[in-house]
């Protein structure tokens, strides 16, 4: 256990923070994580971001295929990260704009987030930033950037007691606990994204609610640091300096991959189950299912007719009975 632990690599994270106000609260939460890491929880560096030199998103200032200095030495520094912690408020229900903007340079082709691993903490009022982390997390679904589900972290800057000093620091113990929590998650599913077997019992006080894992087997073998995937796959367009398209070349990869597997799939029957089943199956299917629902579709005109016509039936009855017995009655 001891040399399990000594093995366990050292993370990076890309801190960033959605407010530029210099005494922002979720800047503060920043700074706990930073001395959380120091003292406290081993195998995390975080590497804080400040978002504010970043010009808004302008296409024309791509020159020659590349991006200018300070965007690109954004861009490499979320490249080396191996996942990402975002503070941010809520503006309007929703993100915030210097951070919207931070997010749409860094995924610029080639999208330098993809497949890290992320945590988002929240400062706000009421709700704590619960709809902004949201739509943080909408975003990331398309950036392949794969958030932690649990613990969220959602505080509300002005109950009582006091949450920050007068200087923004956090000095609120149950938020500090819950903090750390986040970390400590966010930690752990970075190693499990890298294929990293790695011995969750061996991080300090992670929350394990889920199962126990032996000692003994093949799942607890040890992850070095050299041991860790990319965090990004490298590119010869990316090295080139190439200027962005209007789709992500990695995406035309995946999709170029994806129609290569169609087509073997299309040469080859597969067998489930003891049964053969052909490429055509889905579309007769289809076919099958189209057929039923307009026989369906008949049957149910035919009976509503039917049933009209029944109605029509007794009503004509009732009409003419009613008016013999007033003639007989009236003779």
């Amino acid at each position: 256990m001891e040399a399990m632990a000594a093995a366990k690599p050292v993370i990076k994270v890309a801190a960033l923070c959605g407010s530029l106000r210099e005494g922002s609260y979720n800047r503060g939460l920043l700074r706990y994580a930073m001395e959380l890491t120091k003292e406290e929880i081993d195998g995390i560096q975080i590497d804080y971001i400040d978002i504010s030199p970043l010009p808004m998103l302008n296409t024309d200032l791509e020159v020659n295929g590349k991006y200018p200095p300070v965007v690109e030495a954004f861009r490499q520094r979320i490249l080396a990260a191996d996942s990402i912690l975002f503070a941010s408020p809520e503006y309007n229900y929703s993100v915030t704009g210097p951070l919207k903007n931070a997010i749409d340079w860094a995924s610029r082709s080639p999208n330098v987030f993809a497949n890290k691993a992320a945590a988002i903490v929240s400062v706000a009022g009421s709700l704590g930033g619960a709809r902004a982390q949201y739509h943080y997390r909408q975003i990331g679904v398309y950036l392949d950037l794969h958030f932690i589900n649990k613990p969220e972290f959602f505080l509300n800057a002005y109950e009582s007691p006091a949450k920050f000093d007068s200087d923004g620091n956090l000095i609120d113990p149950a938020s500090k606990k819950r903090m750390k929590k986040v970390l400590l998650a966010l930690q752990a599913f970075t190693l499990q994204l890298r294929g990293c077997n790695f011995n969750l019992s061996t991080t300090s006080e992670f929350p394990r609610q889920i199962g126990r894992l032996s000692e003994e087997g093949h799942v607890l073998t040890p992850c070095t640091e050299g041991s860790l995937a990319p965090p990004f796959p490298a590119s010869t367009r990316y090295k080139l300096g190439r200027t962005s398209e209007t789709y992500d070349w990695y995406d035309l990869e995946t999709c170029n991959n994806e129609r290569s597997v169609l087509s073997q799939f299309q040469n080859e029957n597969f067998s489930l189950k003891n049964k053969r089943y052909t490429p055509n199956v889905r579309e007769r299917m289809y076919k099958f299912g189209l057929v039923a629902s307009w026989v369906f579709f008949l049957i149910v005109i035919m009976l509503n007719n039917w049933v009209n016509s029944i109605e029509d039936a007794c009503c004509k009855r009732n009409v003419f009975g009613r008016s013999l017995d007033l003639w007989v009655a009236h003779s």
